[in-house]
């Protein structure tokens, strides 16, 4: 699969630079995704399907599920990406801090001689 670093060029996804992270599913059958498509709506995200070949499918690959940040850089692009690790990214792409210096750590507690538990 081709690395892309972002999706800043693609007019059609002008309108949410900026605004939301978003999730672009390229493949024949979007059920699975379609299926948490309120989950991810709550998480502030954008779903964009496409069902045929178009545009987006000519720049990312067919099948392709891609994940961006609110600003259009790619976080994963990958021609098997389940919904369940689509929604976990987003979380993480919200909770991370750009300006912070940790933003690249993972940010998960682990349990270390008695922390957390």
């Amino acid at each position: 699969m081709t690395t892309i670093e972002h999706l800043r060029d693609i007019p059609a996804l002008h309108p949410l630079r900026g605004r939301r992270p978003v999730v672009v599913v390229c493949v024949d059958d979007p059920e699975p995704y379609e299926v948490h498509r309120e989950q991810l709506c709550r998480l502030d995200a954008e779903l964009i399907i496409e069902r045929e070949p178009g545009e987006l499918s000519a720049r990312l690959g067919r099948p392709s599920v891609t994940v961006c940040d609110r600003y259009l850089g790619v976080a994963l692009h990958g021609e098997d990406v389940s919904p369940d690790e689509t929604i976990k990214l987003v979380r993480w792409l919200e909770m991370r801090c750009e300006e912070c210096p940790q933003s690249g750590v993972d940010m998960a507690p682990r349990m270390v001689a008695g922390d957390w538990g």
